[in-house]
């Protein structure tokens, strides 16, 4: 019994070693522990233990590293597949956070929309709100992507899209009033009945045109299957008017801002490749020029989930994130953001955001990084990581981004 006490206070010193020596290879500051004070049997255990502790989370880069889960996946697995996540801050400080939670990732994963808030600038956080249900037994069984927003009276305005594999599929919409405790549906009936497909990013207003939403047609959708839409609605939120195409190339998950007199966006290519689509268009949202974006890239990776957005301390200064998956198994994994003029979008990368080592083994269902500003320079992050096919949490991260 006195050979395993020690054993213990070696494990909690050498675990908090390695929080604080994070550059040093885990691998040698554990052997250097264990080599002094343990039998090889124990060495290897301890090894074992420790290892997995330190590696089996993502791990902050060049803007903190106090990533922590803000809203722990449930246990009933029937909700404990937490996904996609966007936020806002609300007018009266209050976070809003919408997610898809389900069984698991893709088709029959019975994902529906949810929301929690924080109160506190993202500390504390209340338990998934299921808007809606989706399930096995209904025509639209999985809800994933999601758009949200705040409206110019100041409403938080949710949209979410549901679908059946290829067969169907529609859109689902809500307003709050009140900073997301209560929802109100709204009327989405020129986006629903497979008249679009998914939704996707920002709820965003337009100079002259009220709000607006983007997303991109699926196989299911009736007349057009793939493809970019925008839509606008003139009531914050309340009714939709009818999409407007933006490009028939098949895209994904378009991230879109209005900044200044045009429409700046990234958006997803529909193959595994490693570049979104830098997108422009004037105030017609009818022409949009499309370039490959970043001009730098690699061959080992691809990217989902792209992320755009307008700086309030600076009407043109753009942050973009880009997520890198490893084109064999997701991992490694991680997150940059970048920063550009949004007149010359002469774009440059800040750092990394957030990083998923190989370690995380099976929890290797991660990315869909969204933030909003917060006050000052600060800004708060999420994104998502675990199991494709079982649990997985969302994460969070106060973020400061140093002015130009």
């Amino acid at each position: 019994m006195r050979r395993l006490s020690s054993l213990n206070i070696i494990f909690v010193a050498a675990l908090a070693a390695i929080s604080r020596e994070r550059q040093d290879p885990a691998w040698h500051l554990l052997n250097r522990i264990a080599a002094k004070a343990a039998p090889t049997f124990f060495k290897v255990l301890l090894l074992g233990a420790l290892v997995q502790a330190n590696a089996a989370e993502p791990l902050g880069g060049d803007f903190g590293d106090e990533l922590r889960i803000i809203v722990e996946a449930p246990e009933n697995p029937r909700f404990a597949h937490l996904a996609w996540p966007k936020i806002v801050k609300a007018r009266d400080g209050t976070l809003v956070l919408a997610y898809s939670a389900g069984r698991y990732h893709g088709n029959g994963g019975e994902g529906c929309p949810a929301v929690s808030v924080s109160k506190d600038g993202g500390r504390t956080w209340s338990q998934p709100n299921i808007l809606r249900e989706f399930d096995q037994s209904m025509d639209l069984n999985n809800s994933a992507n999601t758009a949200l927003g705040v409206a110019e009276d100041g409403s938080i305005v949710l949209l979410a899209m549901a679908y059946s594999g290829e067969k169907r599929n529609g859109i689902f919409g809500w307003r709050s009033q009140d900073s997301g405790h209560s929802w109100i549906p709204v009327d989405v009936s020129n986006l629903d009945g497979g008249k679009t497909g998914s939704v996707y990013g920002h709820v965003f207003p337009v100079e002259g045109r009220g709000l607006a939403v983007t997303g991109h047609y699926r196989v299911g959708s009736v007349g057009r299957t793939e493809g970019l839409w925008i839509a606008y609605s003139q009531d914050h939120g309340e009714s939709w008017g009818t999409p407007k195409l933006i490009t028939d190339q098949k895209l994904f998950e378009p991230a879109t801002v209005w900044v200044g007199d045009r429409f700046v966006g990234l958006f997803r290519d529909g193959s595994s490749v490693p570049y979104y689509w830098q997108a422009i268009s004037d105030e017609s949202g009818k022409d949009w020029q499309l370039s490959r974006w970043p001009k730098v890239r690699g061959d080992d990776y691809r990217l989902p989930s792209p992320f755009i957005a307008v700086s309030p301390n600076d009407p043109n200064r753009l942050y973009a994130f880009e997520s890198q998956r490893s084109i064999t198994g997701n991992l490694p994994g991680r997150v940059y953001l970048w920063s550009a003029d949004a007149n010359t979008l002469d774009w440059k990368r800040l750092g990394t955001v957030v990083e998923f080592p190989e370690t995380l083994g099976d929890r290797n269902d991660f990315s869909y990084p969204w933030m909003t500003h917060l006050e000052g320079d600060d800004w708060f992050v999420v994104f998502y990581c675990g199991q494709s096919k079982g649990p997985n949490s969302i994460y969070g991260m106060r973020m400061t981004i140093p002015r130009d």
